[in-house]
C-alpha cells in the first residue's frame, strides 16, 4: 500500500509540467470559445511553431530574447488566424470557422516538418538546468517554473477578465455582439484581442513545454488535445474552469500509470481521459435537460 502510494506521488509530481502547459493551453482554448464560438483545432500547431521559432533564434540572441520574440510572434500568429482565415469564414458558418483551423493546423505542422525535419530536437533550457529527485527519477527545474509560470499567468488572466474594463468588453461581445456594438463595443476589436492572448498562450506553453521535453512538429501539436479536455471540463467559457479541468487532467495522466498492468499500457491515461470527459458531459448535459424539462420547454 505504501509502495503504491509512493508511486501515485511521484507520477503526480512528474506531471507538474503538463498541468501547466494544460493550464495555458486550455486558457487561450477558453478565449477564443468565448470570444468567437470557435473551437481551434489548430491550438496545437500554434504553440508548436512558436516552439521551433525559440530552438531556431536561441543559438542566435540568446535562449530568454528568443523565448520573449517567440512569444510574441504565437500572438502575431494568432491575430494572423483570426483576420486571414476566421474572419473571412465568420459569414459562412462556425463550422467552416472551426475546417479553416484544421487547415491552419496542417499547414503549420507540413511547414515546421519542411524547415526543422521530423527528427526530436533538444531546444535549449528557459531555466538553469538543475534537477531534483523523486523517487526513482528526476524533476527538472524546468518543469517547476513551467508549472508556477502557468499559475501566475492564469491568475492574471483571470483578474483581467473579472477586474478589467477589458474584460468586461470581451465578455459582453462574446454573450451578444449585437448589443455589444450598440454599447461602444468593437466586437471584432475584442475578438482579435482574445486570439493575441491565445496565442501568446499557446506560444508561452509551447516554448517552456519544448524546452522540458523535445521538439517534434506532430508530437508538440498533439499534446494540447488533453488541454481540450481540460477545457471541456471546465466549460468552454469558463476561465477558472479551464485551469480547474487541467488539474484534473494532469492528476488523470499521472495516477492511471500506477494502476496496475492496465495502466501501464500505451494509451492507457488517454483512454481513462476521454472516458472521464464523457461521463461528465454526460452528466452536465443530464442536467441541462432536466432543468429544461421543470422550465416547461
Amino acid at each position: 500500500m505504501l509502495s503504491f502510494l509512493s508511486d501515485v506521488v511521484v507520477n503526480i509530481v512528474l506531471t507538474t509540467p503538463l498541468v501547466g502547459a494544460y493550464t495555458m493551453f486550455a486558457l487561450g482554448i477558453v478565449f477564443i470559445y468565448r470570444a468567437s464560438k470557435v473551437l481551434n483545432l489548430a491550438h496545437g500547431a500554434m504553440a508548436m511553431f512558436p516552439a521551433y521559432l525559440f530552438f531556431a533564434l536561441a543559438g542566435a540572441v540568446g535562449a530568454y530574447p528568443a523565448a520573449v520574440l517567440a512569444v510574441l510572434a504565437g500572438g502575431a500568429l494568432g491575430v494572423i488566424v483570426e483576420r486571414v482565415v476566421v474572419r473571412r469564414l465568420r459569414s459562412v458558418s462556425p463550422t467552416a470557422q472551426v475546417v479553416g483551423t484544421v487547415a491552419v493546423l496542417g499547414l503549420l505542422i507540413a511547414l515546421a516538418a519542411r524547415v526543422w525535419g521530423t527528427t526530436p530536437l533538444s531546444a535549449p533550457s528557459v531555466f538553469p538546468e538543475v534537477s531534483y529527485r523523486v523517487g526513482d527519477a528526476q524533476l527538472q527545474l524546468g518543469s517547476i517554473g513551467l508549472f508556477v509560470v502557468s499559475l501566475l499567468v492564469a491568475g492574471g488572466f483571470i483578474a483581467l477578465f473579472r477586474f478589467t474594463d477589458l474584460g468586461l468588453a470581451m465578455r459582453a461581445s462574446a454573450d451578444n455582439r449585437t448589443a455589444s456594438s450598440l454599447m461602444g463595443i468593437d466586437p471584432d476589436r475584442t475578438t482579435v484581442l482574445a486570439w493575441l492572448f491565445a496565442g501568446l498562450l499557446a506560444a508561452l506553453g509551447g516554448v517552456l513545454l519544448g524546452a522540458s521535453t523535445n521538439l517534434h512538429p506532430f508530437i508538440l501539436s498533439l499534446q494540447v488535445l488533453p488541454a481540450f479536455v481540460a477545457a471541456l471540463l471546465g466549460g468552454l467559457e469558463n476561465v477558472k474552469g479551464a485551469v480547474y479541468g487541467s488539474f484534473v487532467v494532469g492528476l488523470a495522466v499521472g495516477i492511471v500509470p500506477t494502476l496496475g498492468h492496465w495502466g501501464e499500457r500505451v494509451g492507457a491515461p488517454q483512454l481513462a481521459l476521454a472516458v472521464l470527459a464523457f461521463v461528465i458531459m454526460s452528466l452536465r448535459g443530464a442536467k441541462v435537460v432536466a432543468g429544461d424539462v421543470r422550465s416547461g420547454l
